[in-house]
């Protein structure tokens, strides 16, 4: 008698509990799409400071890939937005080691791009 209601139990809240999974993933693509946005604008104020062309070049290439990566975020197209982040982060890997000014915002900065994209493979794998 009561494994029967146990099992009742459990059917009546297996719509709670996949709402409540996926409520959580639909959140957690908002907030990594915003923190696309933010390290966007980031190395985007980055570029201002270059002397090199080539450094500001490189900089702004990767603000592009970041910000059009949260747009791919927010579309669930991960796959290209995984390859959007792995186009910033070589950017900014470049920027890095050819000693553009302000090296250690740009090491910083690739570290959030390449944190992003690990919770985007994350996200990915649980929705």
């Amino acid at each position: 008698m009561n494994n029967v209601s146990l099992k009742k139990a459990l059917i009546l809240c297996l719509p709670i509990l996949f709402f409540s999974i996926n409520a959580d993933a639909l959140g957690k693509k908002e907030v990594l799409a915003q923190q696309c946005q933010d390290l966007s604008a980031t190395v985007a104020s980055l570029v201002s400071s270059q002397v090199r062309a080539d450094c500001a070049e490189r900089l702004g290439l990767s603000s592009v890939s970041i910000e059009k990566a949260g747009y791919l975020i927010l579309d669930y197209s991960y796959p290209t937005a995984k390859k959007e982040l792995n186009l910033a982060v070589s950017h900014l890997r470049y920027a890095e080691l050819n000693s553009c000014n302000r090296y250690i915002q740009i090491s910083h900065s690739k570290f959030e791009a390449q944190k992003i994209k690990n919770s985007l493979i994350d996200t990915h794998s649980s929705v």
